[in-house]
């Protein structure tokens, strides 16, 4: 259980450090509001459950091991962050309107996917976990993949709970500003900077 309780803490610690992450998730709460905000984050947290199953079956370290899939993961998450940054640059003007229930649950699924795709598709997560896990989960001592998962679901509910509390404040906080076209215009400046940042970093990491 210490073991636990340490890794909790770490996550904790974690989570609330400054991160692009966490800049997008508080920019698209201030941007679009809560929900989305926390739709993001619960793709990001699935996202999670793929990386701990690399680690419980073993496969993490040989994917690290390879360039070229290491390559072919940041170059494809890369992309995929190019091209939300060329969607919100799209649709920098729209104004936020009442849309329809379908609408919603379409933008809503939008959102989970991409902080699915965008935790998958980072290596450098993949080297945080590979990096993280193994302190905490006693790999030479049988019983490793339930431990392993007890780490995951942990990291999950911390990261729900952390990324969801900063964007239920951000959005209540920016809530009398949403309806100003110019501050959503700088929002959606702001948020097409992190995806290209974003993009950015998974480009260095290639080297």
């Amino acid at each position: 259980m210490t073991g636990y309780f340490s890794f909790f803490i770490t996550a904790v610690l974690l989570a609330l450090t400054p991160g692009p992450d966490v800049l997008l998730v508080v920019a698209i709460a201030a941007k679009e509001g809560f929900k989305p905000a926390l739709t993001l984050t619960l793709g990001l947290a699935s996202g999670v459950i793929f990386h701990t199953a690399l680690i419980a079956l073993g496969l993490s370290a040989l994917i690290i091991a390879s360039p070229l899939a290491m390559t072919l993961i940041a170059g494809f998450g890369a992309c995929y962050l190019l091209y939300l940054a060329w969607l919100t640059w799209q649709h920098r003007g729209d104004q936020v309107a009442q849309a329809s229930l379908d609408q919603e649950a379409k933008q809503t699924g939008a959102y989970y996917w991409r902080g699915v795709v965008m935790n998958i598709t980072n290596p450098k997560v993949l080297l945080f976990f590979l990096a993280l896990f193994p302190q905490f989960a006693q790999l030479n001592e049988p019983g490793y993949q339930l431990r392993i998962a007890v780490l995951g679901l942990i990291f999950i509910v911390v990261t729900v709970v952390v990324f969801g509390g900063l964007a239920y404040l951000t959005a209540k906080s920016t809530q009398s500003f949403m309806q100003n076209p110019k501050f959503k215009s700088a929002m959606d400046y702001i948020t097409v900077l992190i995806f290209v940042g974003l993009a950015g970093l998974l480009l260095y990491s290639i080297k």
